[in-house]
């Protein structure tokens, strides 16, 4: 639900946009629109009165949802009600009202009925309504607490002031668009903004592949791909529609590589995007006279959102879930915490794909950058690398030292995370801290999140039973577990996940254990 809420958040955003901006433009010819019920006049002023104060509403539903005021249900339910009646009053007027150039690619009716009733659901509950904050710069990280809360509201204004000055172009070439069914319309700009996200992530993907970097993840929209356990494994996550956006995980094979070769990758994307959009432009221009100038309109949509995508990307910016290519690129080039954040983040993935270990860590930038980067998932995710570089070198104190920091920063200020980020925690409790309530805590809240049943979750569920006394049912999760893991390729990441099962394996005295090189793991239960 809070997927729904972010979402309908930045249409409120849209829709005070577009109400506030056509109220300040007294050339907008509201009086020429036709009506049988209401004479022209009366029609003219009461959309006129209407204007500011739809943007008033729609301004202050985004405006409390971002600021936690305890305003934002109310508000919230506010717009919510309005698309609800303007969605039915659309309906009712039919193909009689025409919608302003701006908009004239979509159909409001049934759209704004249906948003209005998402947002009534999402809304209704009083004890539901946390609203998530656009994450504050942290010192370093190259972004500017306006910039990260103005771009999304600059961007819709300038993809407004795009398709406007795409509709005069179009009726000074004598182009039309013929509107077909509202789910047609909208299937087809879905699908153009999928393709723009997956033209920008494949850029990425490319370019890392080119420089010799192994994909572990391809994200675009509701479509993912990951490697999961050495192998490819793809889902359909149907909230992807609701903020459509793309993401591409690549791991490097060389640990000691130039800091030149991850800024090429992360501009890739961009480049990609400005490509492909002025590819698209020239096709858009050259349109009158050729057989698609019918289809001028899906070809500007694509023209304005691949442009615009490729330049905000460029300017540093976070939300709360990602930074922009432009400060990823800034964070880079610091040679402060931030590009020790990145080198640490690049050696944990590299451990997927190289013999890379948790014990071969720089451990001196991940706590420079932990000493710089203390809140936030950044800071929980360098803890974590912390404490897996301790257990890896057999430092129980640090490692229990560096997960009760880890602990900390979730307790503050990271605490929705995935399930899979919660195991860590289970095994380090119980194992390092000999803290059943503790371990069966974060349990519970990794079982909240409904985690696959892989090699950590063994680990996890046969440390908490351990920890609790339950011998036999740790013994058996043990079992499964070890089974699992002589499974995965024979990389880092799964060495240091079998080394965990050695560990558990002398407390639950299970037989069979073997020697292998230098390593100590098992046999298949």
């Amino acid at each position: 639900m809070r997927a729904v809420r972010n979402f309908l958040c930045w249409m409120f955003a849209l829709g005070a946009i577009v109400f506030l901006r056509s109220s300040l433009y007294s050339f907008l010819d509201i009086a020429s629109w036709p009506d049988a019920h209401l004479p022209p006049t009366l029609l003219s002023a009461s959309i006129r009165a209407a204007l500011p104060l739809l943007g008033i509403v729609y301004g202050m539903a985004c405006w409390t949802f971002w600021t936690s005021k305890a305003s934002a249900r109310a508000w919230g339910l506010t717009a919510s009600c309005t698309n609800a009646v303007l969605g039915c009053l659309f309906l009712y007027m039919d193909r009689r009202f025409l919608t302003a150039p701006a908009t004239a690619f979509l159909n409001p009716d049934a759209l704004l009925l249906g948003i209005g009733i998402a947002g009534i659901v999402a809304f209704r509950r009083r004890d539901v309504i946390k609203a998530e904050r656009l994450m504050q710069p942290l010192p370093g990280d190259g972004t500017n607490a306006i910039v990260n809360r103005a771009i999304w509201i600059a961007g819709t204004g300038g993809f407004i002031a795009g398709m406007n000055w795409w509709w005069r172009w179009a009726q000074a070439n004598g182009l039309l668009w013929i509107r077909g069914s509202l789910f047609r319309d909208l299937a087809l700009l879905l699908l153009l903004e999928l393709l723009m996200v997956a033209i920008h992530e494949f850029g990425h993907a490319t370019a890392g592949a080119l420089l010799g970097m192994k994909l572990r993840a391809f994200i675009v929209g509701p479509f993912q791909w990951r490697v999961r356990e050495g192998k490819w494994e793809f889902r359909f996550i149907l909230s992807g529609f609701l903020a459509i956006g793309g993401a591409t995980a690549v791991a490097q094979t060389d640990p000691n590589r130039p800091t030149w070769r991850d800024i090429c990758m992360v501009a890739a994307g961009p480049a990609m995007s400005l490509i492909a959009g002025l590819a698209a432009l020239w096709i858009t221009f050259a349109a009158p006279g050729h057989p698609w100038a019918q289809n001028w309109l899906p070809l500007a949509f694509f023209t304005t959102l691949s442009l615009l995508t490729a330049a905000l990307n460029l300017i540093p910016f976070r939300t709360k879930a990602f930074y922009s290519d432009g400060a990823r690129i800034i964070q880079l080039l610091s040679h402060g915490p931030w590009a020790d954040l990145h080198r640490a983040f690049s050696a944990a993935a590299a451990t997927t794909v190289t013999p890379l270990r948790p014990r071969d860590y720089d451990i001196d930038a991940i706590h420079r950058a932990g000493s710089s980067i203390s809140v936030g998932e950044q800071a929980l995710h360098l803890r974590l690398l912390a404490a897996s570089y301790y257990l890896d070198r057999g430092c129980i104190a640090d490692a229990s030292q560096a997960l009760a920091e880890a602990e900390a920063v979730y307790q503050e200020s990271a605490s929705d995370l995935p399930a899979e980020l919660h195991a860590p925690f289970v095994f380090g409790k119980a194992y390092l801290q000999h803290d059943a309530e503790g371990a069966r805590l974060w349990w519970d809240r990794m079982q909240a999140r409904k985690p696959l049943r892989n090699a950590d979750y063994w680990i996890a569920r046969s440390a908490v039973l351990w920890s609790e006394d339950r011998m036999n049912e740790a013994r058996e999760a043990w079992e499964k577990g070890n089974a699992l893991a002589q499974l995965l390729p024979h990389v880092g990441a799964y060495e240091s996940d079998r080394s965990c099962f050695a560990l558990l394996q002398k407390e639950l005295e299970v037989p069979g254990l073997v020697n292998v090189g230098s390593e100590t793991i098992m046999n298949p239960a």
